[in-house]
Order: structure tokens, then sequence, then C-alpha cells
């Protein structure tokens, strides 16, 4: 079962951080590092669209005629971002392999916080549902960052084979880590009848 069963109301993972001390502090470690990969992500342009961008896109070429065509494409974006827009083929290998090793160590990083999470005491269903959502928030980023530093490799000649090897195996974890989630809180809601 993948993370569609879970739903995330706020408009990125800050939404899930919250100020509640009564949470056990794993769970708030998960909020915190969900919110700065997101934050990470975008900045460094690994991530080319705000949260909900893509939905307000489609409406609108659905419900008004609008096109996307001068919108610029993932590529440009990251290299308007990490100041490659005058860059030869080295520099740009070079800081995508930079990049990748900081976006997989982000993102190792936070599905350990996830086991972590699977693992505390003093959990409840609901607040699992946070910890999710912040985490489906966080897939949805390093998805979009695999897919543009596929891109680069394809125009690299797989020079980045390896660094997104890493990104993936990270990324499977991460969404291991949220499967144990939701495993964690069915067991949850299931003990109390909910």
């Amino acid at each position: 079962m993948g993370l569609s069963a879970c739903v995330a109301t706020p408009s990125g993972p800050a939404g899930f951080v919250s100020g509640d001390r009564q949470l056990p502090q794993a769970q708030l470690d998960l909020r915190q590092n969900a919110a700065a990969l997101d934050a990470r992500f975008h900045e460094a342009g690994w991530v080319a669209e705000a949260h909900g961008a893509a939905v307000q896109r489609l409406t609108g070429m659905l419900m008004f005629g609008r096109g996307n065509s001068d919108r610029p494409t993932p590529v440009e974006i990251y290299y308007e971002a990490a100041g490659l827009n005058d860059a030869g083929p080295d520099m740009i290998i070079e800081t995508a392999r930079r990049d990748l090793s900081e976006a997989s160590t982000l993102t190792y990083n936070l599905a350990r916080d996830g086991e972590t999470v699977a693992e505390a005491g003093g959990l409840t269903a609901n607040s699992l549902s946070d910890d999710l959502g912040a985490l489906e928030y966080a897939l949805t980023d390093v998805r979009q960052a695999l897919a543009l530093f596929r891109t680069l490799n394809e125009a690299g000649d797989g020079q980045l084979d390896s660094e997104i090897g890493s990104l993936e195996l990270a990324s499977e974890r991460l969404g291991n880590a949220a499967d144990g989630l939701m495993s964690r809180r069915r067991e949850l809601r299931n003990a109390t009848g909910s």
C-alpha cells in the first residue's frame, strides 16, 4: 500500500511542524527534518514547482485554456538556482554530484527519522497521520529531484549513475519508512477500535 491512503492538507511539510511539546521528540524531529528537506530541495532548484502548482496549472489548462509554454523547465530552474547558466558540462556534472550527495543524505536521514518514529512509544493514530503527511511531501520532492537528475544524467552520458543510485536507495528507504508508519497507525487504530 502506498501513501495515497493518507490525506495531507497543509501546503507543505512545514504545516505539520508543531510546537506541541506533548509529541515524542522523535515525531518533532521527523516533522522538522521533513520541512528542512522540503525547503532545501526547493531552494536548490531540485524541485521545480511549489506544492499544488501542478494542480493549479492543470486546472488553468482545463478550465481556461491556459498553456504552459512560457514556464521554465526543471533543468532551467536548477541551472538558475545553482548558478549554472553559463557553466560548462564538467561544472554541471560536478555540481550535480555534490547536490545528489546532499539530497541522498537528507533523504536517508529522514528515512531514519521515520523508522525511529515507527518504534517510538506514546504515539496516536492522528499524530502518525501528520507524520505521514510530512513524509508524503518529502517523497514527492525526492521523486521530482530524481526526475531532474535523471534528465541531467542522460545529457551527461550516464556520469551520475552511481549518485542517482544512492538517491534511489535513500528514496526507497524513505518509502519503506512511510509504509512502516502506516502499519503502525493501522495497529493503533485497530487497538482503539477507531
